[in-house]
């Protein structure tokens, strides 16, 4: 890069800050995926059916890779989707090992304008016992939608490894919701605001934005259902007939984001007739296995449940799953029991079939109880609760449990339509729930309409109907404790094709994100539990590192008494200055804007702090004071350009 070019980009940088202008959404080179796997599978997941998990057993960096096996055909692999956006280019590398000789293939897989399926290789390498490169760039195609990337071999089944996966290119992503209120203040007064997501969906920066401005509640869209966590080989090795293995392989990624972020986490779900490995409910844990009575059944499902609650307090001891799906789903329309049977695309349920009635339902939220951390609270969970027959059967149910003291509250999932229900029936829902005093919470909310699309008229005055009914039920006395939509964007929702969430693919607001907004009064608008739980404990921090400060301090005094003026005050300062440091250390050389990248965003708070437009956070200002001079100049905003662009390296920051 010519020093010419670098100048444009410094007085670009000056200008944008100068003139406090907006960031681009994105650029050319931006990183828009790293993946080491070292916390999970980083986002990726099973393609056609095989086991994709993080392993120790090799990697190409870090300790962890992505361990694809199990697979049928040369055709299945892992893949990433909700990233790559149509008319658009980007490169990729990654790095793969197979402990056979075969050819490991990137392929891009989409829908072309006309409805057809594509598979466009993108990229490959011979792996043979060594660790080999795939590097390649693709335009995505103008017209392109669902489109998804993934690993597989030219030939053969033969298990094989990823390791170190960077994506590249334009996001194209809107951030003017980050600018907005956050919803979860907006609704503080109210009720915790929250969404679902798969690792997939919380893969990229503006989505993991999203989550950590808006909402203060998170729900795993998959990842914790039962057969993303049972793991059929371990509960084999077991031995015992009667104690399933466990896994957080799926979850991992989902579960640290949450916990590094203080991000409260509603568990999704226990026990389903859906979802749940068929080998669950069989002799030996085997797929052919016969069907095993409700007394090992029991034993199966305390043991479960004992373990998921157990790994969750090793593996993520900071994590706050504040509630729990315990039992999901178990009455048909009409109020009846979900059907015995062994195919749940039929509705038909293997609880119902081992136990003759809900009796299972009572054992799960009795072993819930018995070993969720204490304050956990257990919801039961369903939809077309609206009903009045499906509601009325979930009344009496949970009633029972109540009397027992075994449940704490009713999920009601609301998957709704601009068609039906209207707000009255949900009213009524509501104010029944309600007259059992347990908490209700609105878990997995939107509303599609398949006709007109998104924002219509009709599916804006159905958000502002239901959500507002849900505001007034709560005004009222009704113990609504939280409001979590199914999703984050309409281009990853499960009903995308209805367009039925907030924010439309690209981030950008949608007007059902604006009328939900503009049903609470800005005078209204206060402050998340999640922020005043973080104010609260860097209040904390910040005690002690001047309990800490103020004992070092005292310290230098001590020593220094004895000594003479001049070297008393040469070694003060010197004590000042170490004092300084230690307050405040460095975590990321380069990290203005502390979201863990170092890039041209940084440049630019740089200089909107030279400019006196905007000021960095004590912890930015140490990733950034390279002269340490405890300000912000021009001097070091031009460093940091250069070190972007490769013209310096960390030490000649380090040296400054």
């Amino acid at each position: 890069m010519t020093f010419k070019k670098l100048a444009e980009l410094f007085t670009a940088a000056m200008m944008i800050a100068n003139a406090s202008a907006l960031l681009p959404a994105s650029a050319e080179d931006t990183v828009l995926h790293n993946a080491g796997f070292e916390n999970g599978t980083d986002g990726w997941s099973s393609f056609g059916g095989p086991s994709v998990t993080s392993s120790s057993v090799t990697a190409h960096g870090g300790t962890s890779a992505l361990f694809i096996s199990g697979r049928n055909d040369s055709w299945q692999g892992a893949a990433l989707s909700s990233l790559l956006q149509a008319g658009k280019t980007y490169q990729f590398s990654a790095w793969v090992f197979s402990q056979t000789s075969d050819t490991i293939q990137l392929t891009l897989k989409y829908t072309d304008g006309s409805g057809n399926p594509q598979y466009k290789g993108i990229g490959s390498a011979d792996s043979a016992g060594a660790w080999a490169e795939i590097s390649a760039s693709y335009d995505i195609p103008a017209d392109a939608t669902d489109i998804l990337v993934y690993f597989q071999t030219a030939s053969g089944t033969n298990d094989f490894f990823v390791d170190d996966v960077v994506i590249k290119g334009e996001a194209g992503w809107s951030t003017e919701a980050l600018d907005k209120t956050p919803l979860k203040d907006v609704y503080a007064q109210y009720f915790k605001i929250g969404c679902a997501a798969t690792p997939s969906e919380i893969n990229t920066p503006i989505s993991q934005d999203i989550v950590k401005h808006h909402f203060n509640s998170l729900t795993p869209g998959n990842e914790l259902k039962p057969d993303a966590v049972l793991n059929q080989a371990g509960s084999q090795a077991n031995g015992d007939n009667v104690t399933p293995a466990i896994s957080f392989d799926a979850a991992r990624y989902t579960l640290k984001f949450c916990e590094e972020n203080h991000i409260p986490v509603r568990g999704h779900v226990l026990c389903w007739y859906s979802q749940t490995p068929d080998w669950f409910f069989k002799e030996g844990f085997k797929s052919d296995g016969q069907l095993v009575s409700k007394d090992i059944m029991n034993q199966r499902l305390e043991n479960y449940i004992k373990a998921v609650m157990s790994q969750i307090k090793t593996e993520f001891p900071h994590l706050d799953i504040y509630c729990w799906d315990v039992v999901n789903e178990c009455y048909m329309d009409d109020g009846s029991l979900r059907p015995a049977g062994t195919n749940p695309k039929n509705q038909e349920s293997y609880w119902s079939l081992i136990y003759g009635d809900n009796s299972y339902i009572e054992k799960a939220f009795t072993y819930a109880r018995q070993y969720a951390p204490e304050g956990t609270k257990l919801f039961y969970n369903d939809f077309n609760e609206y009903i009045p027959a499906k509601r009325d059967a979930i009344y009496d149910m949970v009633s029972a449990l109540k009397e027992k003291n075994l449940i704490d509250g009713i999920g009601m999932q609301s998957h709704l339509d601009v068609g039906y229900p209207d707000a009255n029936l949900y009213k009524q829902c509501i104010e029944k729930f309600n007259q059992l005093g347990l908490e209700i919470q609105v878990t997995e909310l939107d509303i599609t309409d398949y006709d007109n699309g998104a924002d219509s008229a009709k599916q804006v005055q159905a958000y502002h109907d239901i959500v507002n009914t849900i505001v007034e039920e709560k005004k009222a006395g009704a113990n609504i404790t939280a409001l979590v939509f199914w999703g984050i964007t309409d281009g990853t929702s499960w009903r995308s094709t209805g367009a039925p969430l907030l924010f439309n693919s690209d981030y950008s607001l949608k007007q059902t994100y604006k009328e939900v907004e503009a049903l609470i009064p800005e005078s209204e608008w206060g402050q998340s539990e999640t922020e005043e739980i973080t104010e609260s404990e860097s209040e904390e921090t910040e005690t002690e590192e001047i309990t800490e400060s103020e004992s070092e301090e005292t310290e230098t005094e001590e020593i220094t008494e004895s000594e003479s003026e001049e070297t008393e005050t040469e070694e003060i300062t010197e004590s000042e200055s170490k004092e300084t440091e230690k307050n405040v250390s460095v975590s990321k050389l380069g990290d203005a804007t502390l979201d863990e990248a170092v890039n041209i965003v940084d440049v630019i708070a740089v200089n909107k702090a030279v400019f006196g437009k905007e000021s960095l956070s004590p912890e930015g200002l140490a990733n950034i004071d390279f002269n340490k001079n405890q300000k912000a100049d021009s001097d070091e905003s031009l460093a940091l350009l250069k070190y972007i662009v490769g013209l310096v390296t960390e030490e000649d920051l380090r040296n400054f």
